[in-house]
């Protein structure tokens, strides 16, 4: 039976779900993370041994684990027109009511 280009579309979008998760890379993680657990007190250790030889080394590589620990920070973007000359003119009050503003703006996005 061959396969026509609607039931390969069909299929395409249970293949790829928004929001499941993909099992294969759950189980990679999660075997990932038992092999460290596993290994946190010879880290430690190790740790120590580099950063007797070569500290520079040792910092490098705890930067390089905190990315799997600490999130980074996403790049955002704020688009918008500013009237200085606007600012300018407004009272401090008037200022601090555009701040609000803009904050409750920001918020419902």
């Amino acid at each position: 039976m061959a396969l026509s280009k609607n039931k390969a579309s069909e299929l395409g979008k249970k293949s790829t779900r928004k929001g499941v998760p993909n099992k294969s890379t759950t189980e990679i993680r999660q075997a990932f993370q038992l092999l460290i657990s596993n290994e946190l007190p010879n880290l430690s250790k190790w740790l120590e041994q580099v950063a007797n030889e070569n500290p520079e080394k040792a910092l490098d590589i705890i930067i390089k684990f905190s990315d799997f620990v600490i999130p980074k920070l996403q790049r955002t973007e704020i688009q918008a027109e500013i009237n200085i000359n606007g600012l300018l003119k407004m009272t401090t009050e008037q200022r601090r009511q555009r701040i609000l503003e803009l904050k409750k703006e920001f918020k419902t996005k």
